[in-house]
């Protein structure tokens, strides 16, 4: 990660304040981001969602910098494969059954998915949405339950409480959802 340190605080601090938010309001959040990437990848073909920036200057990134290369497809990839894995690992720490199809952990930032970057558009749109549907029957689960204590650390921004957790699929969300934007005014992406 290369940010400045005043900008991972900044981050830091989003993330402790919509973490300290009750958890219904959380799923307020996970409406916002949903309808985010419905916006985001409306209309785009299968050329767009393939489409890789070309050699020279490095589009705008992501604040984490991974994948400034990407195309559509590798960043729902990844997108997609992070985030059930932490909800996965969310559920673990509520003692909630594990869900039908496990998720390795995520062992670095980066890591992708080659099984969704297979899928095409449409199928990545409604696994984008029954990720959506999940994280909403999770955050139902912890409301009857409570959110566990405990934290777990990310990487760059340290240790994270669930609600945090929670929040940072927003922010993630938002973080490539630029990213595909970028990748949408880069020279030579298809018309549709």
């Amino acid at each position: 990660m290369t940010q400045q340190p005043d900008m991972i605080q900044q981050i830091t601090g989003y993330l402790r304040r919509e973490g300290s938010r009750p958890l219904d309001e959380l799923g307020v959040l996970m409406d916002t981001a949903a309808a985010d990437w419905q916006r985001c990848l409306d209309a785009m073909t299968e050329a767009q969602a393939c489409f890789h920036p070309p050699d020279g200057p490095t589009p705008t990134t992501p604040g984490s910098g991974e994948g400034p290369k990407w195309c559509a497809k590798e960043v729902i990839g990844h997108f997609l494969f992070s985030e059930r894995s932490l909800n996965q690992r969310i559920a673990e720490m509520a003692g909630l059954p594990p869900p039908a199809v496990q998720i390795p952990r995520v062992r670095a930032m980066g890591e992708q998915s080659a099984e969704d970057e297979r899928q095409t558009i449409d199928e990545l749109r409604q696994r984008l949405d029954s990720f959506f549907d999940d994280t909403r029957a999770l955050l139902s689960s912890l409301e009857s339950l409570g959110a566990p204590n405990g934290s777990f650390p990310h990487p760059v921004f340290g240790p994270l409480t669930v609600p945090e957790w929670i929040a940072f699929h927003r922010l993630h969300s938002i973080d490539h959802i630029r990213q595909i934007d970028a990748v949408k005014s880069a020279p030579g992406y298809p018309a549709a």
